[in-house]
């Protein structure tokens, strides 16, 4: 089977066929030389009347033999190219040259006709030699341009990868072959998460030079024997043309995950990238290509609305979660009209477990159909459909007039905190709008802190950070969500103008376990060092609050002290 798709195999045949055309032109090279010799050589007989036949002297059977010569002559100047032609060239002038001779040494005046039989056809052989090679320089011309449309038809122009039509056109040609060539290939189809955020902040020619960049990196990174190619603006694609067990598929998609997500480097600014990616093994997800590339499609927009798994596997059950997913998308749509969401406050306190330093809003949503959802089932939707931006929009405005009450009804001046996701932060208008319901809302920037996750600093971090630094010139604060189950690192948050860090509560459940490792200690200290206060989630015991007092965390947020509030059931805290 590798043998199918060995370069060396193909041009050995070639060249065969070549070898074979070559003898092929030399042999009726070889024929049509002898066989115009012999006529001359029996002309000449005739005409110098060495031998006497009185019927061979006829006029009319001497131009029947210069007739014959002629149509080889041309034949020679039509298909045998220019070395045809210059053997007609020759045959034909030695032909004339020996006639000439003889009609003139021995009188047979009577034949001078011929001679021109021969003029003609050295005439028409130089008509038909500058055509055809008028018409070889038109045929090359043409070729060149049946190439370069064939080049634009079959690849990208930008990254000189096969493009969709030729993946199509591969898959069709693996999916047809006979029975005792096929192979069970796949299709690995990889989309780039957040590439559009580079795009709308550095431009289109950075978004370009990125692109090829990952071309190249593709290129070096899979097997000889597979095909990459680029089938949309940010999606790729591979075929991996080999029988591979599933286990060492995945092992090698995350080989190319590796090369991809690496940093890139443009005009001194560091860009980082994530990708999603989908796959679907033919004949088990399709039988053509239609079906191979539906199914991987299916299961990269899987990966890219889940939140563990950044690599899918088509399955049957895909098909529905999808369905479900775009009715959710519909529903989405119409929540806002229909007033579906609604809001929690989530309150923190100092470690004494008494004072409220603020409130986290949550947003939470009751759908007609689906009834209580998930943040995390539809969050996900949100964010890749772009619906995020104008749900964000609302959770701000809105927890921004209960924050305003609060403030009014209570006379207190508690923290207000809000989730912003990573697509709204890069949004480039997502500043202004702050901007504007700020103002609108007639709040206080310093009352605001805004929580960011470690999601963010795998885009370009000179952007974020420059939009970060843009939200603290308006007083909001910046905290740092489920710190330690993302990208960002400890090092790493001395670049960022943050003013709270918040531990995940995955390490806060770990506290008096027995095989505890000590991690919430030292990012305390840390934190602390670098002026940056600490607010611990997900406090459930009275151990974990001991142990997060004893060394000196800020902030408790957690079930032990209390649960999500509604608007009504904040005035209970004070």
């Amino acid at each position: 089977m590798k043998k199918l798709f060995s370069k060396k195999f193909m041009k050995s045949s070639f060249d065969n066929f070549l070898l074979f055309e070559n003898k092929n032109e030399k042999f009726n090279l070889n024929f049509f030389i002898v066989s115009y010799s012999l006529l001359t050589m029996f002309l000449i007989f005739i005409i110098s009347d060495k031998y006497r036949f009185p019927v061979l002297l006829d006029n009319n059977f001497v131009s029947i033999i210069a007739q014959v010569q002629i149509i080889i002559s041309i034949y020679l100047a039509m298909n045998i190219s220019k070395k045809g032609f210059l053997l007609a060239l020759s045959l034909n002038t030695a032909t004339l040259t020996a006639m000439i001779l003889i009609i003139t040494f021995e009188g047979k005046f009577s034949f001078i006709s011929i001679t021109f039989s021969y003029l003609i056809a050295l005439f028409i052989s130089v008509i038909i030699y500058n055509y055809q090679k008028d018409n070889k320089s038109n045929i090359i011309e043409l070729k060149k341009e049946k190439k370069k449309l064939q080049y634009l038809v079959y690849y990208d122009n930008l990254t000189e990868l096969p493009n969709r039509e030729m993946i199509i056109k591969r898959l069709d040609y693996l999916s047809s072959m006979s029975v005792e060539d096929k192979i069970n290939f796949a299709l690995v189809l990889i989309d780039f998460k957040n590439f559009k955020r580079v795009n709308d902040s550095l431009g289109f020619k950075t978004g370009d030079y990125i692109l090829k960049k990952c071309a190249e990196r593709l290129t070096r990174t899979i097997n000889e024997n597979d095909l990459a190619g680029r089938i949309s603006g940010d999606e790729f694609a591979v075929i991996v043309q080999r029988n591979i067990h599933e286990q060492e598929l995945f092992a090698y998609i995350k080989k190319i995950k590796l090369m991809l997500e690496k940093t890139y480097y443009h005009n001194n600014r560091e860009i980082k990238l994530t990708i999603n990616s989908g796959v679907s093994c033919y004949p088990a997800h399709g039988k053509n290509s239609k079906e191979i590339i539906k199914s991987a499609d299916l299961a990269v927009f899987k990966a890219k609305s889940s939140l563990e798994k950044d690599i899918e596997l088509f399955s049957k059950k895909m098909e529905k979660d999808i369905i479900a997913d775009i009715q959710m998308e519909e529903l989405l749509k119409s929540a806002l009209a229909n007033d579906e969401f609604h809001l929690l406050f989530q309150p923190q306190y100092e470690t004494d477990g008494k004072q409220v330093r603020g409130f986290e809003a949550l947003i939470r949503w009751h759908s007609h159909k689906f009834g209580s959802v998930s943040p995390g089932r539809f969050i996900p939707v949100a964010e890749e459909t772009g619906l995020i931006t104008e749900i964000g929009d609302w959770v701000f405005r809105n927890s921004l007039r209960r924050f305003k009450q609060l403030q009014a009804n209570f006379k207190v001046d508690p923290i207000l905190s809000i989730n912003i996701s990573v697509v709204q932060l890069t949004d480039p208008g997502f500043v202004e709008r702050v901007k504007e319901i700020i103002a609108a809302e007639s709040i206080d920037g310093l009352k605001l802190e805004f929580e960011i996750t470690e999601t963010l600093f795998i885009s370009d971090q000179e952007y974020v950070i420059e939009v970060l630094y843009q939200l603290k010139q308006l007083g909001i604060s910046i905290a740092m969500d489920d710190f330690g189950t993302g990208y960002a690192s400890l090092s790493y948050l001395q670049h960022i103008p943050l003013d709270i860090l918040k531990i995940d509560k995955a390490f806060i459940d770990m506290i008096g376990l027995k095989d505890h490792k000590m991690m919430v200690p030292p990012i305390i200290e840390m934190a602390h060092q670098w002026g940056i206060k600490v607010v611990a989630e997900g406090v459930e015991t009275i151990d974990q609050l001991h142990y997060l007092k004893e060394h000196r965390c800020d902030f408790l947020q957690g079930f032990l002290l209390n649960r999500p509030l509604s608007e009504y059931q904040i005035s209970k805290v004070f």
